[in-house]
């Protein structure tokens, strides 16, 4: 009996031993995916080919918007041919084979690829280029033009822009209160000044509002303060010349220095972002190495205990 079970689990044994070979083979052959799909998605040429696929849309965006080729007749020979057609097929192609390799260069983790907001950003565009067409055509076109603000993605600079911009909306928008209740103030202090001597700038609210807004960005000022100077004295350029100072001056440099805090931010994030992660191959060589170092660290304290015992 005791030879029937063993000779019964000979074939259990061969048949787990095969399996994990098949296994192992299995897993060796996804991280030979694994490291392609990764060196090919961090080469230069890959970007390279993604950047001239979204310049060859830029360009056929603009070809289609040309009068002379509607006029010329060789608009609708183009569209007959396909070419318009063929050149979006071949854009959307490519864009969902980005998104592929770029899934499959963070196996096994590859719901990474959501946790970025520009793959995000371009993952919006694949499904929105997909789900637009036929009575959606004027949809259609402005998906086509989104296609054209992933060249911010491409460029680091660019990413750096963006990125600067979308920081500084909290600390801007507590500056644009502060502009607000200048203007406010100003508004209403003019109003209640100037509206019977030029009713043409200060006549209301709204009108007072627009007026400021004419001075703070300097074109035409002098001729709004003349005709108040003028019937009311020279002390009340303080008015314009107040709100000039504190409006152009203070405000807008609290804009300039928050984003170039802001960038600063930015610029650093997109240099951390810009190094370039090892692979699972050279994690797996790596860690052979340690294990080599301390199998011969081992034996050199062996051969030392050997040596004091002797």
């Amino acid at each position: 009996m005791k030879k029937m079970n063993s000779s019964s689990r000979l074939p259990e044994l061969g048949q787990t031993s095969s399996s994990s070979s098949s296994s192992s083979s299995s897993r060796k052959d996804m991280n030979k995916i694994v490291d392609l799909a990764q060196g090919f998605v961090g080469s230069k040429m890959f970007d390279w080919i993604v950047t001239g696929v979204i310049i060859l849309q830029a360009i056929a965006l603009a070809i289609e918007a040309t009068p002379f080729m509607n006029s010329a007749g060789e608009y609708d020979q183009l569209l007959e041919l396909g070419t318009f057609s063929l050149i979006q097929s071949l854009v959307i192609s490519v864009f969902i084979v980005e998104a592929i390799l770029r899934m499959i260069a963070l196996y096994p983790r590859p719901q990474d690829y959501f946790r970025d907001p520009w793959n995000c950003f371009d993952f919006a565009i694949i499904l929105l280029s997909l789900t637009t067409a036929g009575q959606f055509s004027t949809i259609a076109r402005l998906v086509r033009l989104l296609r054209i603000t992933r060249l911010v993605t491409k460029s680091a600079e660019l990413r750096a822009i963006v990125s600067t911009l979308v920081r500084s909306i909290p600390s801007i928008f507590n500056i644009l209160i502060l502009f607000s209740i200048l203007f406010f103030i100003y508004a209403i202090l003019g109003y209640h000044l100037f509206r019977y001597i030029d009713p043409q700038h200060w006549s209301s609210f709204l009108t007072s509002f627009t007026t400021l807004f004419q001075i703070i960005t300097l074109e035409g000022w002098v001729n709004v303060m003349e005709p108040i100077v003028t019937t009311l004295g020279p002390i009340y350029w303080l008015y314009f010349a107040s709100f000039i100072v504190i409006g152009t001056f203070i405000i807008i440099n609290l804009f300039i220095s928050v984003i170039v805090r802001k960038s600063e931010e930015a610029y650093k994030q997109v240099q951390r972002e810009s190094e370039i992660p090892l692979t699972q191959h050279e994690i797996v060589q790596e860690i052979k190495e340690i294990r080599r170092i301390l199998e011969e660290l081992e034996k050199r304290i062996g051969d030392d205990d050997k040596g004091k015992v002797k």
